[in-house]
Formats: structure tokens, sequence, C-alpha cells
């Protein structure tokens, strides 16, 4: 198990700088963030010259001297531009010409995974077919990922078709081969418990981890709620086998520029190489 930090933590720097703060706070990772009209990498581009994006990725971190764990992209700009469950057939299908792009640089860049967004909910036709728009492209998508050895992850969200963790354990179960990056900060921020999320450890291929509380996505350690020494204890007796991805994040959706990224994630980094740590001389 291995600790790393998602790239759009630091959203001011360039990626390269990104990948040198990362390496400066002692992570061997990092996790590449894609979202179209954000920081760093751009999906269209990725489409466009997935060669040309390979090679600025991998020099970056090469440069860092870190390696890659997960490819975090976006299809368009948000949650509901592009999603994957798009209503239209041809984006949909616009999607996957993009996500053989994707998968083409996560390959090239070594990463061990991709994480997608589940899709939204559509007014137009309730939450049910959203729900089922998901799993009828999800299940599209995770053979092109296995394929070139893949993990494919969705991070069930905020906002997302699949918010409570009763929906998002029903995803899962629905699309074989995938499996969660799980991120109970979601869950939290939205007044479910710990208890509520246990039940979804088992199905997590990919995780992210920050502090956060009732109303907050985001909190600061003093303030957060959650307990990482359970948690991550949990993972480990459930034979988690994949990372700890640090997911500290500086912007204005849902105040989540409303702690120091970097010293929150100093502390976390160290709460989590003391846990991995202790569970691992319990297990000797």
């Amino acid at each position: 198990m291995e600790l790393t930090c998602t790239s759009f933590s630091f959203p001011m720097l360039s990626f390269a700088d990104a990948a040198k703060v990362i390496a400066l706070i002692g992570l061997p990772y990092l996790d590449v963030g894609a979202h179209e009209g954000g920081c760093h990498i751009q999906p269209s581009q990725v489409e466009a010259d997935p060669k040309a994006a390979t090679e600025m990725i991998r020099r970056a971190v090469d440069e860092a001297g870190l390696g890659v764990s997960d490819f975090f992209p976006t299809f368009g700009n948000g949650f509901r531009d592009r999603p994957v469950n798009a209503l239209d057939p041809a984006v949909r299908e616009a999607n996957r010409r993009r996500f053989r792009a994707i998968v083409e640089v996560a390959s090239g860049i070594g990463a061990k995974g991709i994480t997608l967004l589940p899709g939204v909910i559509w007014e137009e036709v309730g939450p049910d077919r959203s729900f089922e728009l998901s799993i009828e492209e999800l299940r599209r998508l995770v053979p092109i990922a296995h394929d070139a050895g893949l993990r494919l992850s969705v991070e069930c969200h905020l906002e997302s078709v699949a918010e409570p963790p009763t929906r998002a354990l029903e995803l899962i179960q629905a699309v074989p081969g995938l499996t969660l990056t799980l991120d109970y900060s979601h869950f939290i921020a939205n007044g479910y418990t710990p208890e509520d999320v246990h039940p979804l450890i088992p199905h997590a291929g990919h995780f992210h981890a920050r502090q956060a509380r009732d109303g907050f996505l985001q909190a600061s350690h003093r303030d957060g709620t959650l307990d990482f020494r359970d948690i991550v204890g949990r993972l480990i007796r459930s034979g988690y086998a994949g990372d700890l991805c640090l997911e500290y994040t500086w912007q204005e959706w849902r105040g989540a520029n409303n702690v120091d990224v970097l010293s929150e994630t100093i502390l976390l980094r160290d709460l989590l190489r003391e846990v991995i740590r202790d569970n691992s001389a319990r297990s000797t």
C-alpha cells in the first residue's frame, strides 16, 4: 500500500511543479488529474494527441522522481458536460472514443488504474433511468480498461447519480469488474455516517483521503470527524491492495478552499504512515 497525492491539489502550480511539491513532501506517487477547463492536463488534448500527453506527463513525473498511481479524467467540463451517462447517444459514443485515448495515456504513464465519475441525474428521465444509463455505459468501458491491464473505478461523489452509499453499492454490483475510488468525504458531507460507508470497503480499487464533516466536503484535522485509523485498519483487514491518495483540494466548489492544503496533506500523510506501520507491525 503506497501513499499518493492528486496533482490538482496544487492548481496554482504547473503540473511539473505540482509533481515536484508532491515529491518534496516525501510521497512516492501522484494521481494525475485531467479535467477539462481545469488545471494541468486537458482531456481534449489527451484525445487529440495521446502520445504528446503521455510524453509530457512522463517527463514531469520522471523529473520529480515519482510514479503514477491513478489517472483521473473527466470527459468534459464539470459534472454535467459529457458525463458517462449523457442522454445523447452520440455524446456517449464520443466519450468512448475519448476513453480509448485516456486508456492509452494511462497505460503509457504507468498508471495502475483509471478513476471516472459515475454520471449525474437528469430531470428529463429521472434518477432510475439516469442510473441505468450509467450502468449501460460503464459496462462498455470496463473491458476497454481491463484489456489494457488497468483497473477502472468510479468515485461516487456529491451531486452524482450514486450519492447514497446504497446506490454506490448497487452500481458496483451491476457492473462486473468495476471498482470504487472510495472517498468517505462525499458521503460524510451529505449526512451519512462512516458506518453507512463501511460496506463499500470490499469494493474499493482506489482510495481518496481527506478530512470532512457533516455539511463540509473538506475540513481541517481539528474539525474533521473521520477516524482514519479505523478506516485504514478496515481497508487493510479487508485485503485492500490499492493505494491511499491524499486528496485535499483548493477550489471554490463546496467551499473546498477553506483549509491549508499543503499543511493538511502533510498532517494526514503522517497519520496514514503511522497507521500503515502499526498495522504492519501487528501482522508480523
